[in-house]
């Protein structure tokens, strides 16, 4: 009990801090999200998280409803590992939320974790559970971080097409606009002293 208290405590004085620090959001026709961003703070963006960290602009428990924009307005979202903490049922609903807000030819980059890896790094690794528990499942360390939804190419491309986009494709991290920041769009887990690629990194275009 009273470590829940404590919990409490904790976490609303970290919400009042961020409350009266926030950063500001400019006018910009030009908007960029990123959606999820955690820790990561990239300038170009709109920062958005469920946690009140200090460069977070928009403080949200729901990361997929956005009054705050009108239809056909946004440039560019970005999800890196985000996707998968949205139940199966909630996934085209949340999908046309995000084909809503942005404009027509704006691009919707995604990173997920892939099934396709995880099961073969499942196998490579002499069926060790471990080894994928993490990636599957989520690392479980605070009220956000559970996966309950999987992805590979075939099924988030055919999600995308369903909820209205055009044009799906591949995106690399290393050569593309607006990513100037590591993450798990191009980190790897390394296991026994090798290096396995576990994300599934997906543009699709309104």
């Amino acid at each position: 009990m009273i470590s829940k208290i404590k919990h409490l405590i904790k976490n609303s004085l970290a919400y009042l801090k961020w409350f009266f620090t926030r950063p500001a959001i400019g006018n910009n026709d030009h908007l960029l999200l990123h959606i999820g961003c955690g820790e990561i703070y990239s300038p170009e963006f709109i920062n958005i998280d469920a946690r009140p960290l200090p460069h977070i602009h928009l403080l949200k428990k729901h990361l997929f409803r956005f009054p705050e924009f009108k239809n056909d307005t946004v440039e560019l979202i970005y999800m890196c590992h985000v996707l998968e903490h949205v139940k199966m049922d909630g996934l085209l609903v949340n999908l046309k939320e995000l084909h809503r807000i942005l404009k027509p030819g704006g691009v919707l980059r995604i990173s997920v974790p892939d099934f396709d890896k995880i099961i073969d790094i499942y196998n490579k690794t002499n069926r060790d559970i471990d080894s994928i528990r993490m990636p599957l499942m989520g690392g479980q360390d605070y009220k956000f971080n559970f996966h309950y939804s999987i992805f590979n190419n075939k099924y988030l491309s055919k999600l995308l097409v369903e909820t209205g986009f055009k044009e799906i494709r591949e995106w690399d991290p290393y050569n593309c606009l607006y990513h100037d920041f590591q993450d798990w769009a191009s980190s790897e887990l390394i296991i026994n002293n090798t290096k396995y690629p576990i994300s599934l990194n997906i543009e699709a275009v309104k």
